[in-house]
């Protein structure tokens, strides 16, 4: 679980050092740097999977990286504090400007500043918090952990997203970030685990009472691929993924994520505004889903949204707020929140700017 995140010189967020727990909320104005944050673990995501300069590339170089570009920043640097099985660690690392407007792995240091990664490399190192010496053990409990981090963004439900095409029946060991194998994954369940697949669907059935099941098969004519196909209640006739409605197919996506069997969550689940589209019961069914899925995996999310707020208790909430073009993060103290939990919602102390999280100048 990771437990706490120091990070200083990513896009707007100058220096920030925020402790996390097993659900996080993000609130914050429009800009105010939550899309920052997440973005901040799809670098590391990327850096995990040796593709930083893959990374790079899709998000503008190290001039879009780096806090107020090259000519204020050159360097971006973190350090995740990190509980496993095996102990407690921590994973540091330093990315310093490089010719050709790019990002190099300049070290990797533990807090005591012991550098244990040189220039360029581009695999993971981890330290013992205890005595500052490599722990075989920890470091792979570490990297197995980092590897399973995963941000999922389900925004695009156009009628062009993979969402609704083909997908490789094969490619079912996890859901990907854009839900695009998302049909290969619930036949995985169908076939293999079929408990956690009928509860997926029995859920489904509750934001769409119209929905009777699914109709997975490989296609005829290209048996190594498949269609989220499906049909409605009392009918034989099978409807495509382009008769979803674009809620009700983000819905289908975020069900799968956080129902499938625990040991294939994610260690820690990264989710940008999921109430995005959904109906407010939806949302409701949303929050109960990822309190469940707490047990098992850590959740970070990003939202605007005052249905969604509700759902969860104060000390679950980050508040980001921008002044003067720096994010600042605030984890909510409850016990200052006590008297006015008393008459109002946390959705109403928000709006009501009580708590911060509004637009300011």
């Amino acid at each position: 679980m990771l437990k706490e995140i120091k990070l200083s010189g990513f896009k707007s967020i100058q220096k920030m050092e925020v402790e996390l727990k097993k659900i996080n909320v993000l609130i914050g104005a429009n800009g105010a740097g939550k899309s920052n944050f997440i973005d901040f673990f799809r670098l590391l995501i990327s850096l995990s999977n040796n593709r930083l300069q893959f990374y790079m590339r899709r998000n503008g170089g190290a001039n879009a990286l780096l806090h107020y570009g090259i000519k204020t920043t050159q360097k971006i640097t973190s350090h995740l504090h990190i509980n496993t099985d095996n102990g407690k660690g921590v994973y540091g690392f330093t990315l310093s400007l490089a010719p050709v407007n790019t990002l190099i792995i300049e070290e990797y240091t533990h807090p005591s500043s012991t550098v244990i990664g040189k220039v360029g490399e581009e695999s993971l190192f981890f330290l013992d918090r205890q005595d500052n010496k490599p722990d075989t053990s920890l470091n792979k409990a570490m990297r197995n952990e980092i590897n399973r981090y995963r941000a999922f963004h389900f925004h695009d439900t156009s009628e062009t997203t993979y969402m609704r095409g083909n997908c490789d029946i094969n490619n079912n060991r996890i859901l990907l970030r854009d839900g695009s194998n998302l049909a290969a994954v619930l036949y995985k369940l169908q076939q293999t685990q079929k408990p956690y697949y009928e509860r997926i669907v029995k859920t489904i059935r509750q934001i769409a009472p119209f929905f009777e099941d699914f109709v997975l098969e490989p296609l005829t004519v290209t048996p190594h691929e498949i269609q989220l196909r499906w049909q409605a209640c009392d009918s034989d006739y099978e409807f495509g993924p382009h008769q979803l409605s674009d809620g009700t197919l983000r819905t289908m996506a975020l069900i799968t994520l956080l129902l499938q069997a625990e040991e294939d969550l994610p260690s820690l689940i990264i989710l940008d505004e999921p109430e995005l589209g959904l109906h407010p019961y939806a949302i409701s069914l949303i929050a109960a889903l990822i309190r469940s899925a707490s047990v098992y995996t850590q959740v970070i999310l990003a939202t605007q949204s005052t249905n969604l707020l509700d759902h969860f208790e104060p000390e679950d909430i980050i508040v980001v707020e921008q002044q003067q073009g720096i994010s600042l993060f605030k984890r909510l103290a409850p016990d200052k929140l006590t008297t006015w939990l008393e008459d109002y919602t946390l959705s109403e102390l928000w709006e009501k700017n009580v708590m911060g999280g509004t637009p300011s100048r």
